[in-house]
Protein backbone atom coordinates (compact mmCIF):
# COMPACT_ATOMS: atom_id res chain seq x y z
CA UNK A 1 0.00 0.00 0.00
CA UNK A 2 1.45 3.58 -0.43
CA UNK A 3 2.12 5.51 1.97
CA UNK A 4 -0.13 8.04 3.03
CA UNK A 5 0.23 11.59 0.71
CA UNK A 6 1.29 14.17 3.76
CA UNK A 7 -0.20 17.54 4.07
CA UNK A 8 1.18 20.17 2.50
CA UNK A 9 3.41 23.04 4.68
CA UNK A 10 1.02 26.10 4.35
CA UNK A 11 3.17 28.59 6.50
CA UNK A 12 5.73 30.67 4.55
CA UNK A 13 9.85 29.39 5.77
CA UNK A 14 12.06 30.81 3.91
CA UNK A 15 11.49 34.48 5.03
CA UNK A 16 13.88 36.70 4.93
CA UNK A 17 13.02 38.26 8.74
CA UNK A 18 14.22 37.74 12.46
CA UNK A 19 17.73 36.62 11.38
CA UNK A 20 16.65 33.86 8.74
CA UNK A 21 18.16 35.24 5.58
CA UNK A 22 22.41 34.78 5.86
CA UNK A 23 22.68 37.51 3.07
CA UNK A 24 21.09 40.44 5.14
CA UNK A 25 21.40 39.38 8.92
CA UNK A 26 18.76 40.48 11.42
CA UNK A 27 15.79 42.26 9.68
CA UNK A 28 12.33 43.35 11.27
CA UNK A 29 9.44 45.01 10.62
CA UNK A 30 10.19 48.05 12.28
CA UNK A 31 13.62 48.10 9.89
CA UNK A 32 14.56 49.27 6.65
CA UNK A 33 14.91 46.53 4.01
CA UNK A 34 18.19 47.00 2.46
CA UNK A 35 18.93 47.79 -0.98
CA UNK A 36 20.59 45.48 -2.91
CA UNK A 37 21.99 47.33 -5.97
CA UNK A 38 25.79 46.92 -4.81
CA UNK A 39 26.14 49.94 -7.77
CA UNK A 40 23.76 52.14 -6.05
CA UNK A 41 25.30 51.41 -2.64
CA UNK A 42 29.28 51.37 -3.14
CA UNK A 43 29.33 54.81 -5.59
CA UNK A 44 25.53 56.04 -4.46
CA UNK A 45 25.52 55.58 -0.75
CA UNK A 46 21.94 54.08 -1.88
CA UNK A 47 20.93 57.88 -2.82
CA UNK A 48 18.89 56.95 -6.42
CA UNK A 49 20.39 60.39 -7.44
CA UNK A 50 23.14 58.91 -9.00
CA UNK A 51 20.72 56.82 -11.53
CA UNK A 52 19.02 60.29 -12.10
CA UNK A 53 22.17 61.90 -13.57
CA UNK A 54 22.81 58.89 -15.75
CA UNK A 55 19.63 59.37 -17.20
CA UNK A 56 20.94 62.40 -18.93
CA UNK A 57 23.22 60.71 -20.60
CA UNK A 58 21.88 61.11 -24.52
CA UNK A 59 22.14 57.46 -25.45
CA UNK A 60 20.51 55.98 -22.45
CA UNK A 61 17.24 59.04 -22.92
CA UNK A 62 17.38 57.43 -26.43
CA UNK A 63 17.24 53.75 -24.74
CA UNK A 64 14.86 54.58 -22.36
CA UNK A 65 12.39 56.68 -24.72
CA UNK A 66 12.01 53.91 -27.00
CA UNK A 67 11.14 51.81 -24.37
CA UNK A 68 8.63 53.85 -23.02
CA UNK A 69 7.13 55.39 -25.84
CA UNK A 70 6.99 52.18 -27.54
CA UNK A 71 4.60 50.72 -24.82
CA UNK A 72 2.27 53.93 -24.40
CA UNK A 73 1.91 53.39 -28.85
CA UNK A 74 -0.39 50.75 -28.40
CA UNK A 75 -3.94 50.59 -27.58
CA UNK A 76 -4.89 49.29 -24.31
CA UNK A 77 -8.05 46.88 -24.46
CA UNK A 78 -9.98 45.46 -21.63
CA UNK A 79 -11.47 42.22 -21.42
CA UNK A 80 -13.89 41.03 -18.97
CA UNK A 81 -13.30 38.38 -16.04
CA UNK A 82 -16.23 36.32 -16.86
CA UNK A 83 -19.06 35.66 -19.35
CA UNK A 84 -21.67 36.41 -16.50
CA UNK A 85 -23.51 39.81 -16.38
CA UNK A 86 -22.09 41.26 -13.41
CA UNK A 87 -18.27 40.55 -14.98
CA UNK A 88 -18.97 43.10 -18.31
CA UNK A 89 -20.78 45.50 -15.51
CA UNK A 90 -17.51 45.38 -13.76
CA UNK A 91 -14.74 46.01 -16.98
CA UNK A 92 -17.33 48.44 -18.13
CA UNK A 93 -16.66 50.40 -14.82
CA UNK A 94 -12.78 49.83 -15.19
CA UNK A 95 -12.66 51.48 -18.43
CA UNK A 96 -15.02 54.28 -17.31
CA UNK A 97 -12.39 55.05 -14.42
CA UNK A 98 -9.42 54.76 -16.84
CA UNK A 99 -10.83 56.73 -19.85
CA UNK A 100 -10.91 59.41 -17.13
CA UNK A 101 -7.37 59.46 -16.28
CA UNK A 102 -4.24 60.63 -18.15
CA UNK A 103 -3.81 56.94 -18.16
CA UNK A 104 -0.87 57.05 -21.11
CA UNK A 105 0.95 59.53 -18.61
CA UNK A 106 0.82 57.70 -15.40
CA UNK A 107 1.93 54.74 -17.91
CA UNK A 108 5.04 56.75 -18.92
CA UNK A 109 6.39 57.69 -15.21
CA UNK A 110 5.51 53.86 -14.09
CA UNK A 111 7.99 52.30 -16.53
CA UNK A 112 10.86 54.59 -15.29
CA UNK A 113 10.79 51.76 -12.78
CA UNK A 114 12.56 49.62 -15.71
CA UNK A 115 15.39 51.86 -15.15
CA UNK A 116 15.38 52.36 -11.28
CA UNK A 117 14.35 49.08 -10.44
CA UNK A 118 10.47 50.14 -9.03
CA UNK A 119 7.84 52.38 -9.39
CA UNK A 120 5.55 53.69 -7.08
CA UNK A 121 1.91 55.93 -7.08
CA UNK A 122 -0.60 57.12 -5.16
CA UNK A 123 -4.41 56.11 -6.39
CA UNK A 124 -6.78 58.81 -5.01
CA UNK A 125 -10.10 57.76 -4.24
CA UNK A 126 -13.38 59.42 -3.93
CA UNK A 127 -16.90 58.85 -3.93
CA UNK A 128 -19.36 58.91 -6.53
CA UNK A 129 -23.14 57.67 -5.06
CA UNK A 130 -22.92 54.19 -4.04
CA UNK A 131 -19.46 53.35 -6.03
CA UNK A 132 -15.68 53.91 -4.62
CA UNK A 133 -13.90 56.05 -8.11
CA UNK A 134 -10.60 56.72 -8.70
CA UNK A 135 -9.86 60.22 -8.77
CA UNK A 136 -6.52 60.40 -10.03
CA UNK A 137 -3.27 57.90 -9.99
CA UNK A 138 0.02 60.62 -8.90
CA UNK A 139 3.60 58.43 -9.21
CA UNK A 140 5.59 59.72 -6.51
CA UNK A 141 9.09 60.21 -6.11
CA UNK A 142 10.72 56.75 -4.78
CA UNK A 143 13.87 58.77 -3.43
CA UNK A 144 10.78 59.39 -0.57
CA UNK A 145 10.25 55.63 0.25
CA UNK A 146 11.67 52.43 1.56
CA UNK A 147 10.27 48.70 2.14
CA UNK A 148 10.53 47.78 5.87
CA UNK A 149 11.51 43.64 6.69
CA UNK A 150 8.14 42.41 6.51
CA UNK A 151 7.36 44.05 3.11
CA UNK A 152 5.43 47.61 4.40
CA UNK A 153 5.80 50.86 2.31
CA UNK A 154 7.13 53.16 4.39
CA UNK A 155 6.88 56.85 3.85
CA UNK A 156 10.31 59.05 4.94
CA UNK A 157 9.46 62.51 6.46
CA UNK A 158 11.73 64.55 8.69
CA UNK A 159 9.99 63.53 11.72
CA UNK A 160 10.13 59.55 10.89
CA UNK A 161 13.29 59.04 8.20
CA UNK A 162 13.48 55.32 9.84
CA UNK A 163 12.01 53.27 9.73
CA UNK A 164 9.35 56.19 8.01
CA UNK A 165 5.56 55.82 8.49
CA UNK A 166 3.96 52.67 7.61
CA UNK A 167 1.60 53.25 4.65
CA UNK A 168 -1.98 52.00 4.28
CA UNK A 169 -3.14 48.34 2.57
CA UNK A 170 -4.71 49.44 -0.49
CA UNK A 171 -3.46 53.09 -1.51
CA UNK A 172 -0.09 52.83 -3.07
CA UNK A 173 0.07 50.90 -6.59
CA UNK A 174 3.95 49.35 -6.84
CA UNK A 175 5.65 47.63 -9.65
CA UNK A 176 9.49 45.88 -9.56
CA UNK A 177 11.89 45.17 -12.47
CA UNK A 178 14.57 43.47 -12.87
CA UNK A 179 15.03 41.33 -9.72
CA UNK A 180 15.66 37.83 -9.61
CA UNK A 181 14.32 36.58 -6.33
CA UNK A 182 11.39 37.89 -4.59
CA UNK A 183 13.41 39.09 -1.38
CA UNK A 184 14.59 42.37 -3.43
CA UNK A 185 12.01 45.17 -2.88
CA UNK A 186 13.62 47.78 -4.84
CA UNK A 187 14.09 45.71 -7.94
CA UNK A 188 17.21 45.91 -9.74
CA UNK A 189 16.91 48.53 -12.60
CA UNK A 190 18.65 48.86 -16.02
CA UNK A 191 20.38 51.60 -14.28
CA UNK A 192 22.80 49.14 -12.07
CA UNK A 193 24.00 47.87 -15.65
CA UNK A 194 23.81 51.41 -17.69
CA UNK A 195 26.34 53.16 -15.05
CA UNK A 196 29.77 51.68 -15.84
CA UNK A 197 29.32 52.11 -19.48
CA UNK A 198 28.02 55.90 -18.75
CA UNK A 199 30.80 56.41 -16.37
CA UNK A 200 33.68 54.97 -18.85
CA UNK A 201 31.88 57.39 -21.81
CA UNK A 202 31.91 60.30 -19.65
CA UNK A 203 35.51 60.06 -18.35
CA UNK A 204 36.75 59.32 -22.18
CA UNK A 205 35.21 62.25 -23.73
CA UNK A 206 36.80 63.78 -21.05
CA UNK A 207 40.30 62.60 -21.64
CA UNK A 208 39.25 63.16 -25.72
CA UNK A 209 38.46 66.95 -25.32
CA UNK A 210 41.85 67.45 -23.77
CA UNK A 211 43.33 65.58 -26.70
CA UNK A 212 41.66 67.65 -29.11
CA UNK A 213 42.65 70.51 -27.39
CA UNK A 214 45.92 69.39 -27.29
CA UNK A 215 45.90 68.64 -30.99
CA UNK A 216 44.27 71.61 -32.31
CA UNK A 217 45.92 74.20 -30.24
CA UNK A 218 50.10 73.57 -30.29
CA UNK A 219 51.63 73.94 -26.97
CA UNK A 220 53.50 76.99 -25.71
CA UNK A 221 57.35 76.56 -25.19
CA UNK A 222 59.69 79.14 -23.31
CA UNK A 223 63.27 78.94 -23.60
CA UNK A 224 65.27 81.64 -20.99
CA UNK A 225 68.93 81.82 -20.36
CA UNK A 226 70.74 80.20 -17.86
CA UNK A 227 70.64 82.25 -14.38
CA UNK A 228 67.71 83.76 -15.24
CA UNK A 229 66.03 85.17 -12.39
CA UNK A 230 63.13 83.69 -10.53
CA UNK A 231 60.93 86.83 -11.70
CA UNK A 232 62.15 87.21 -14.92
CA UNK A 233 60.97 83.35 -15.12
CA UNK A 234 57.28 83.97 -13.94
CA UNK A 235 56.88 86.64 -16.88
CA UNK A 236 58.27 84.59 -19.22
CA UNK A 237 55.16 81.95 -18.16
CA UNK A 238 52.82 85.05 -17.89
CA UNK A 239 53.66 85.90 -21.42
CA UNK A 240 52.91 82.67 -22.57
CA UNK A 241 49.35 81.72 -20.91
CA UNK A 242 48.65 84.83 -22.71
CA UNK A 243 49.70 83.76 -26.34
CA UNK A 244 47.24 81.06 -25.61
CA UNK A 245 44.47 83.65 -25.23
CA UNK A 246 45.66 86.47 -27.63
CA UNK A 247 46.91 86.63 -31.31
CA UNK A 248 50.32 88.69 -29.74
CA UNK A 249 51.88 89.35 -26.48
CA UNK A 250 55.58 90.46 -25.74
CA UNK A 251 58.42 89.19 -23.66
CA UNK A 252 61.75 90.61 -22.63
CA UNK A 253 64.73 90.52 -24.48
CA UNK A 254 66.77 87.65 -24.69
CA UNK A 255 64.08 84.90 -24.11
CA UNK A 256 62.83 82.90 -26.77
CA UNK A 257 59.36 81.18 -27.65
CA UNK A 258 57.58 78.77 -29.72
CA UNK A 259 54.90 76.54 -30.62
CA UNK A 260 55.01 72.62 -30.55
CA UNK A 261 52.04 70.62 -32.13
CA UNK A 262 51.10 67.73 -30.57
CA UNK A 263 51.90 64.62 -32.57
CA UNK A 264 48.88 63.16 -34.56
CA UNK A 265 48.96 59.56 -33.16
CA UNK A 266 45.87 57.17 -32.13
CA UNK A 267 43.21 60.06 -32.89
CA UNK A 268 40.65 57.73 -33.90
CA UNK A 269 41.11 55.99 -30.60
CA UNK A 270 38.71 57.80 -28.65
CA UNK A 271 35.89 57.90 -30.60
CA UNK A 272 36.12 54.09 -31.24
CA UNK A 273 35.70 53.43 -27.37
CA UNK A 274 32.85 56.12 -27.38
CA UNK A 275 31.72 54.40 -29.80
CA UNK A 276 31.83 51.06 -28.41
CA UNK A 277 30.11 52.69 -25.09
CA UNK A 278 27.60 53.54 -27.09
CA UNK A 279 26.63 50.29 -28.22
CA UNK A 280 26.83 48.74 -24.76
CA UNK A 281 24.31 51.36 -23.53
CA UNK A 282 22.30 50.97 -26.62
CA UNK A 283 21.96 46.84 -26.11
CA UNK A 284 21.25 47.13 -22.37
CA UNK A 285 18.43 49.70 -23.03
CA UNK A 286 16.87 47.49 -26.17
CA UNK A 287 18.62 44.28 -26.34
CA UNK A 288 19.97 44.79 -29.84
CA UNK A 289 21.60 48.30 -31.47
CA UNK A 290 19.77 48.71 -34.85
CA UNK A 291 16.58 50.35 -34.42
CA UNK A 292 18.14 53.24 -32.23
CA UNK A 293 21.46 53.60 -34.73
CA UNK A 294 19.34 52.72 -38.21
CA UNK A 295 22.05 50.64 -39.12
CA UNK A 296 21.02 47.49 -40.75
CA UNK A 297 23.19 43.92 -41.35
CA UNK A 298 23.86 44.02 -37.42
CA UNK A 299 21.38 41.68 -36.70
CA UNK A 300 19.70 40.24 -39.59
CA UNK A 301 16.61 41.77 -41.32
CA UNK A 302 14.53 44.87 -39.95
CA UNK A 303 12.00 42.62 -39.00
CA UNK A 304 13.78 40.06 -36.91
CA UNK A 305 15.31 43.42 -35.14
CA UNK A 306 11.47 44.76 -34.19
CA UNK A 307 10.55 41.44 -32.72
CA UNK A 308 13.71 41.47 -30.56
CA UNK A 309 12.54 45.55 -29.14
CA UNK A 310 8.86 44.52 -29.37
CA UNK A 311 9.56 41.32 -27.32
CA UNK A 312 11.29 43.84 -24.97
CA UNK A 313 8.06 46.00 -25.37
CA UNK A 314 5.56 43.55 -24.00
CA UNK A 315 7.37 42.26 -21.51
CA UNK A 316 7.51 45.85 -19.66
CA UNK A 317 3.78 46.33 -20.67
CA UNK A 318 2.86 42.96 -18.85
CA UNK A 319 4.60 43.62 -15.80
CA UNK A 320 3.01 46.97 -15.30
CA UNK A 321 -0.22 45.85 -16.21
CA UNK A 322 0.27 42.55 -14.27
CA UNK A 323 0.56 45.02 -11.14
CA UNK A 324 -2.04 47.08 -12.35
CA UNK A 325 -4.51 44.46 -12.22
CA UNK A 326 -3.66 42.71 -9.06
CA UNK A 327 -3.43 46.28 -7.55
CA UNK A 328 -5.78 48.73 -8.21
CA UNK A 329 -8.34 47.15 -10.70
CA UNK A 330 -9.04 44.34 -8.41
CA UNK A 331 -9.46 46.64 -5.14
CA UNK A 332 -12.15 48.96 -7.45
CA UNK A 333 -14.07 45.55 -8.45
CA UNK A 334 -13.75 44.40 -4.78
CA UNK A 335 -15.58 47.59 -3.42
CA UNK A 336 -17.79 48.16 -5.83
CA UNK A 337 -19.01 44.75 -7.66
CA UNK A 338 -18.38 41.86 -4.46
CA UNK A 339 -18.40 38.30 -6.04
CA UNK A 340 -17.59 39.88 -10.02
CA UNK A 341 -14.10 38.29 -11.04
CA UNK A 342 -11.90 41.30 -11.69
CA UNK A 343 -11.20 42.27 -15.74
CA UNK A 344 -7.80 42.67 -17.25
CA UNK A 345 -6.28 45.61 -18.39
CA UNK A 346 -3.31 44.96 -21.06
CA UNK A 347 -1.71 46.73 -24.14
CA UNK A 348 -2.07 44.97 -27.21
CA UNK A 349 1.31 44.39 -28.70
CA UNK A 350 -0.55 42.19 -31.83
CA UNK A 351 0.72 43.95 -35.18
CA UNK A 352 -0.12 40.78 -37.34
CA UNK A 353 -0.85 41.99 -40.73
CA UNK A 354 -5.24 41.72 -40.75
CA UNK A 355 -5.52 42.30 -44.83
CA UNK A 356 -3.26 39.18 -45.39
CA UNK A 357 -5.10 37.41 -43.07
CA UNK A 358 -8.39 38.35 -44.44
CA UNK A 359 -7.11 37.26 -47.86
CA UNK A 360 -6.11 34.03 -46.69
CA UNK A 361 -9.04 33.13 -45.03
CA UNK A 362 -10.96 34.24 -48.28
CA UNK A 363 -9.37 32.02 -50.27
CA UNK A 364 -9.77 29.35 -48.32
CA UNK A 365 -13.48 29.54 -47.72
CA UNK A 366 -13.76 29.46 -51.67
CA UNK A 367 -11.99 26.01 -51.28
CA UNK A 368 -14.95 25.00 -49.47
CA UNK A 369 -14.19 25.16 -45.58
CA UNK A 370 -16.08 28.13 -43.09
CA UNK A 371 -14.49 29.36 -39.75
CA UNK A 372 -15.78 29.23 -36.78
CA UNK A 373 -16.90 31.91 -35.13
CA UNK A 374 -14.16 30.83 -31.77
CA UNK A 375 -11.60 31.26 -35.22
CA UNK A 376 -12.70 34.95 -36.08
CA UNK A 377 -13.57 36.13 -32.57
CA UNK A 378 -10.24 35.35 -32.11
CA UNK A 379 -8.36 36.50 -35.04
CA UNK A 380 -10.19 39.27 -35.68
CA UNK A 381 -11.79 40.54 -32.22
CA UNK A 382 -15.19 42.05 -31.46
CA UNK A 383 -18.30 39.74 -30.89
CA UNK A 384 -19.90 38.44 -34.24
CA UNK A 385 -22.91 35.99 -35.02
CA UNK A 386 -23.52 33.77 -38.06
CA UNK A 387 -25.73 34.78 -40.97
CA UNK A 388 -28.52 32.42 -41.68
CA UNK A 389 -27.92 30.34 -45.18
CA UNK A 390 -30.56 31.21 -48.16
CA UNK A 391 -33.06 28.47 -48.03
CA UNK A 392 -32.85 27.71 -51.58
CA UNK A 393 -30.10 28.01 -54.17
CA UNK A 394 -30.43 31.17 -56.36
CA UNK A 395 -27.88 29.72 -58.86
CA UNK A 396 -30.34 26.85 -60.02
CA UNK A 397 -32.28 28.56 -62.49
CA UNK A 398 -29.12 30.62 -64.26
CA UNK A 399 -26.70 30.42 -66.75
CA UNK A 400 -23.46 29.44 -66.54
CA UNK A 401 -22.27 32.74 -67.40
CA UNK A 402 -24.45 34.45 -65.20
CA UNK A 403 -23.37 32.11 -62.30
CA UNK A 404 -19.96 33.21 -63.04
CA UNK A 405 -20.94 37.14 -62.49
CA UNK A 406 -22.75 36.10 -59.79
CA UNK A 407 -19.79 34.38 -58.07
CA UNK A 408 -17.84 37.39 -58.83
CA UNK A 409 -20.37 39.97 -57.10
CA UNK A 410 -20.23 37.51 -54.38
CA UNK A 411 -16.80 37.87 -53.92
CA UNK A 412 -16.58 41.08 -53.72
CA UNK A 413 -19.20 41.61 -51.07
CA UNK A 414 -17.31 38.88 -48.83
CA UNK A 415 -17.51 40.28 -45.00
CA UNK A 416 -13.38 39.88 -45.01
CA UNK A 417 -12.91 43.50 -45.49
CA UNK A 418 -15.40 44.70 -43.15
CA UNK A 419 -14.10 42.40 -40.66
CA UNK A 420 -10.92 44.14 -40.69
CA UNK A 421 -12.28 47.61 -40.41
CA UNK A 422 -14.37 46.77 -37.20
CA UNK A 423 -11.93 44.85 -35.14
CA UNK A 424 -9.52 47.80 -35.83
CA UNK A 425 -12.53 49.75 -34.38
CA UNK A 426 -12.32 47.45 -31.28
CA UNK A 427 -8.61 47.76 -30.77
CA UNK A 428 -8.34 51.35 -30.72
CA UNK A 429 -11.11 52.08 -28.66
Amino acid sequence: MADKLEQPEVNEIATSRDGRDITRGWLSALMQAPIDDRVLIEQGGGDYRLYEDILRDDNVRAGINQRIYGVIAKPWEIIPGGKRTIDKTAADFIRAQIDSLEFDKVTLQMLHGAFYGFSIAEAVWDKSGNHIVLADIKVRNRRRFAFDGAGGLRLKTFANMQPGELMPNNKFWVTRFGADHHDAPYGLGLAHYLYWPVWLKRNVTRFWAVYLEKFGTPSAVGKYPPNTQKVEQEKLLAALRSLQRDSATVIPQGMEMELVEAMRSSAADHKQFVEVMNEAILLICLGQMATAKGTSGKLGNDTSRENVKDAILKADADLLCESFNRSIVQWLVAWNFPGATPPRVYRVFDDEDLDGHAARDKIISEMGYKPTIKYITEKYGGQWVEVNPPAENPDASRTQSEQKDASDQSDKKRPWRTIVSVCRFFRQR
